[in-house]
């Protein structure tokens, strides 16, 4: 019997050492084909934090939406991924956004906020701007979007549990790292840089980021830091504010969030994936030595 199952091992460990496993297949059902440079698509909704309150580098704000689509940089025609794709459903929530500093702009009502990431340990504030991603299902999993009966900005905490924004698996979670502003000696890193029409909720204008996934199976997809400054992604927020008494407003969502991100997708092997054949073909010349011995 022993003899049988030696045999039917070697010859498994065999056709693994030599084909060896697809790339993608870790990461499935979520499959990035094309290597090259992408542009990532999500949009969603920002609001006030319920922390913001209070002194201290505490969350101001927060966001929260989908995932739409990951084209070639250039040609939105070559799509890698959109929503809906194998009923694929992927949300985000963006957390963790302190203010280090407010700027007023001379000559303009806007302002220059340079945001830094939360200490705010009761509030789960760990000192870094977070961007986690979710796999969910587009239909039968929760996705309950932002209108009326959609989900609260209220509801911040309980967004990545169960009967939150998802109840999928993470995919990728992101950490915005420094390299778009300077700081001086000793002073808080800036890691998000907004321009925004007002300090006040609601308000619009545009921000920038830079990032790294910092964990997740989706980042074996992309090249580690081809960005700026070392980073893996360059995001640019674009915001928009939105009406009270619009149904989106009313759930507590004060502006429109919109994200094209750069990145570059690589289909190489995860370490520990790529020496899986290695390691395979290893156990059958052990398997071969006992079945001589």
């Amino acid at each position: 019997m022993f003899k049988n199952i030696h045999h039917g091992a070697a010859a498994w460990l065999s056709a693994m050492a030599i084909a060896g496993p697809a790339a993608a297949s870790p990461l499935a059902p979520f499959v990035l084909h094309t290597p090259g440079a992408v542009e990532i698509k999500f949009s969603g909704y920002m609001a006030r934090s319920g922390d913001s309150n209070g002194t201290g580098m505490r969350e101001t704000s927060f966001g929260a939406g989908y995932m739409t689509n990951i084209h070639e940089l250039g040609n939105p025609a070559n799509q890698l991924w959109r929503s809906g794709q194998d009923n694929q459903s992927i949300s985000f929530m963006m957390y963790g956004i302190a203010d280090a500093a407010v700027r007023p702009i001379a000559g303009s009502p806007a302002h220059q906020v340079l945001g830094t990431g939360c200490t705010h340990s009761a509030f789960g504030c760990d000192g870094k701007i977070h961007l986690d991603f979710y796999l969910d299902k587009l239909t039968g999993g929760t996705n309950p979007g932002f209108g009326i009966g959609g989900i609260k900005a209220s509801q911040r905490q309980g967004f990545e549990r169960l009967g939150g924004i998802t109840d999928g698996a993470l995919l990728m979670r992101w950490e915005f790292v420094p390299g778009l502003a300077a700081t001086g000696s000793g002073a808080t890193p800036v890691t998000m840089v907004q321009q925004l029409s007002g300090v006040a909720s609601p308000s619009s204008g545009f921000g920038s980021y830079l990032a790294r996934c910092a964990g997740g199976p989706a980042c074996a997809y992309f090249s580690n830091g081809m960005q700026q400054a070392g980073a893996d992604f360059y995001g640019t927020n674009t915001m928009s504010s939105i009406m009270a008494l619009t149904a989106i407003g009313q759930n507590g969502w004060s502006a429109r969030l919109s994200d094209p991100v750069i990145a570059q997708v690589t289909l190489d092997q995860p370490p520990a994936i790529a020496l899986l054949p290695l390691g395979a073909a290893m156990l059958l010349v052990l398997l071969r030595r006992r079945q001589r011995g």
